[in-house]
């Protein structure tokens, strides 16, 4: 790669270097900075915070550019680049103070940007990153590279919304496909398989049959993560786990109609292999890569020894999705329809209940129009405020309303039944999706009185913690518009230690997560995860996540906890994995990773 002739002398370690070095140590960690390339060629230099903007760049001969560098530079066969060089790649002219204050643009209050160059038309094709370089009194005082992370400031935890019990919703794995569906119990199970083994009947699945409940319940959908252990081809052990997983879900199917929705993904067992292995007499097999192993079970003698722990790692993860079953499932749309008509001319809130959950089921299945949602008249009475809850909540969530229509709703109905709690929860619900884009929506006691006097009205006081939590994140969203970076502070020590006691799922934890790192706490943030990302039932996300974090440390990937986390992710989607090593502007973390030796090796093993 071409190099530019730019030429500036490299001060770090020097004493001329001294009061910038102080004043990056002193900027608060909420203050970021950075270089973005755009689709254009442009090249901007962007800061969250003008104050500190002001205070860095004082001098004459203060300033910044960007050192652009391409991916094939690190390629697995490439002489890396020096690391501690200033000159990588190709080096912008530095811009200097007085034009970077009068070409600088400001974004939103305080945050700043502004143009430092153009791409040159020898990288216009390459896939390029711009790492930072902060000059001082002419001097390089600082060169950055960046890994990228998904922040998310209003991670709120998710609340749902109460029907007669709280609407579960799920999203799929894949972030390229993610279509939601509702349920209303979610179960998982373990499933073992024999060695040769593809094929299951009905009566080898009879005990998960009965603890599923199926004459109460039906399956709305089901996901399945099958492990093979790990000698033999890998093509060939993906095969053989997606025909098993099949077997199980056509075994399943017998037992009821419709067809059942399924997604499968299938790896091999490398992160139980290298648990188990490091504890038995074949402990020198856990020093290995992969392909070493392969090449050391092709022994006979030497597979049929470890074949103990290798039987265990066979095996399926199923997740299920059930519905409670109505009775209804085989009545035609027009009968319900009268049906329901009936039960709320007689009176009976209860059974119209039952009937508008057969109809929401279909439309949500796609097998119904919306318009059988919009056919369920409710008269405007106190007995049917239960009746009319779900109903907004349901067309809600079908996207047949905005939020805002529904907020008036609930609160026609709140005035009409004044001591219906669920009314209650489900108006805070979506005065959060308000307030945490508009602090004027709501005024903050107020809005704490109503959230805390929720359980007198019969909702779960950990629901109620739930949406304390909620509202301390949202208030630390608004001291950090302030730049009061102690309130924030102190904010995020009450949701710290509030959040230990709650039962947390995955999606939770990821919630949590992604807000601590939004505002500079990953080390936080890791604690909170890595207790979930040595699972094989473990989030996709959840563990993805995990990795993108740990990527700001990547020497980590060569202990034994972050190897065994990336190994279940190479498992679990290892295209995703891969993605980690695409420029910053293209979704990746950064591929200026691949120079660390912890990591060049799982990514040339697994992605080329």
């Amino acid at each position: 790669m071409a190099q530019s002739r730019v030429f500036i002398h490299d001060g770090r370690q020097t004493a001329a270097c001294t009061v910038c070095e102080q004043m990056l140590n002193d900027m608060p960690k909420e203050v970021l900075f950075g270089i973005h390339l755009y689709p254009n060629g442009d090249v901007y230099f962007t800061m969250s915070d003008k104050t500190w903007f002001n205070k860095l760049f004082t001098g004459a001969h203060d300033g910044v550019t960007a050192d652009l560098v391409s991916k094939d530079q690190f390629g697995c066969q490439a002489t890396l680049p020096d690391n501690y060089s200033v000159n990588k790649g190709f080096v912008l002219p530095p811009v200097y103070t007085a034009d970077l204050k009068s070409n600088m643009k400001e974004m939103s209050p305080g945050h700043v940007t502004v143009k430092i160059g153009h791409i040159p038309p020898s990288l216009a094709k390459k896939e390029l990153e711009g790492n930072l370089i902060i000059v001082k009194n002419g001097v390089v005082c600082d060169y950055t590279s960046f890994v990228d992370i998904d922040r998310i400031q209003w991670a709120l935890l998710p609340m749902g919304l109460y029907t007669d019990t709280l609407l579960n919703v799920d999203l799929s794995d894949d972030i390229t496909k993610r279509a939601q569906h509702f349920y209303t119990k979610k179960l998982q199970f373990n499933i073992p398989f024999s060695k040769g083994k593809t094929t299951y009947n009905t009566s080898d699945l009879q005990p998960l049959y009965d603890s599923l409940q199926l004459k109460d319940y039906s399956i709305k959908s089901i996901s399945i993560r099958a492990y093979s252990s790990v000698e033999g081809a890998t093509q060939l052990n993906n095969q053989l786990q997606k025909q098993r997983s099949q077997s199980i879900i056509k075994a399943l199917q017998q037992f009821q109609s419709p067809e059942i929705k399924t997604t499968i993904t299938s790896g091999e067992n490398w992160i139980e292999f290298y648990d188990d292995i490091a504890k038995s007499p074949f402990k020198e097999l856990a020093s290995l890569g992969k392909i070493e192993i392969k090449k050391k079970l092709l022994d006979k003698v030497l597979l049929e020894k470890v074949e103990t722990y290798l039987s265990n790692h066979r095996k399926a993860i199923i997740t299920i999705y059930l519905n409670k079953r109505t009775g209804l499932e085989k009545t035609n749309a027009d009968t319900l329809l009268t049906r329901f008509k009936q039960a709320i001319a007689n009176k009976k809130p209860a059974q119209a209940s039952i009937i508008r959950d057969a109809i929401f089921e279909r439309v949500a299945n796609g097998k119904l129009p919306q318009q059988y949602i919009n056919q369920l008249e409710i008269p405007n009475e106190k007995i049917f405020s239960d009746l009319m809850n779900n109903q907004v909540s349901y067309k809600l969530s079908l996207n047949i309303t905005y939020e805002y229509e529904a907020l008036e709703d609930l609160k026609e109905i709140e005035a009409l039944a004044p001591e219906n709690g669920k009314v209650k929860y489900n108006i805070c619900v979506l005065n959060f999706r308000f307030w945490q884009y508009d602090s004027t929506h709501l005024q903050a006691p107020v809005f704490l009185k109503y959230i805390n006097d929720l359980p007198q009205y019969g909702i779960d006081p950990s629901l109620v913690k739930r949406m304390l939590i909620n509202y301390n994140i949202v208030m630390c969203g608004m001291y950090m518009d302030q730049l009061d970076y102690q309130a924030k502070d102190n904010t995020i020590e009450y949701i710290y230690r509030n959040y230990v006691s709650l039962q947390l799922t995955d999606a939770d934890m990821l919630a949590l997560a992604k807000y601590l790192c939004y505002y500079s706490h990953s080390l936080a943030a890791e604690k909170l995860i890595e207790t979930r990302v040595h699972q094989l039932d473990v989030d996709e996300d959840l563990l993805f996540y995990y990795l993108n974090l740990k990527l700001f440390d990547a020497g980590s990937f060569a202990t034994d906890p972050v190897r065994k986390a990336a190994l279940n992710a190479i498992n679990i989607n290892g295209p995703r994995f891969c993605r980690f090593f695409n420029a910053t502007d293209k979704g990746g973390a950064s591929f200026q990773l691949l120079r660390y030796d912890a990591l060049r090796p799982l990514y040339c093993e697994s992605c080329r």
